[in-house]
């Protein structure tokens, strides 16, 4: 028996992963238990609160479908989508700042030319931009 408790089960869980073959994976999970369990700590966690996060998280996982993911919405939402962009592109002085695809990029659109009318047909007034 382990004794666990607040103060040795961040140990605990990295003991757990000591065996993790892939060395990039034991390094962001490993770093990924200390931050959320520091957090925890930070804000005083009450079971309550994270069981409404639990609720949370269930609730985003039944929204998505091969469709509507869900989780890549929250991912931008907490800008974690952003700031990996950020880390991974950076931009030579004066030029726009790389962004996310966005949850309303689709696979496969078609492209236009710059000046194309983009309604289909769709009747209605102009918008020109």
């Amino acid at each position: 028996m382990q004794n666990l408790n607040a103060n040795n089960i961040t140990q605990a869980v990295l003991d757990s992963l000591a065996n993790t073959s892939d060395p990039r994976l034991k390094e962001i999970m490993s770093s990924l238990v200390r931050h959320l369990h520091d957090f925890a700590r930070e804000v005083n966690l009450t079971e309550a609160e994270w069981f409404k996060g639990i609720e949370f998280l269930t609730a985003c996982g039944h929204m998505t479908d091969d469709k509507r993911q869900e989780f890549i919405l929250l991912s931008d939402v907490l800008g974690l989508s952003m700031l990996t962009v950020a880390l991974n592109n950076d931009k030579p002085a004066g030029c726009t700042e790389a962004t996310v695809f966005g949850p309303f990029h689709v696979e496969s659109a078609p492209e236009y030319a710059l000046g194309d009318n983009i309604a289909n047909g769709a009747k209605g007034v102009p918008c020109h931009v």
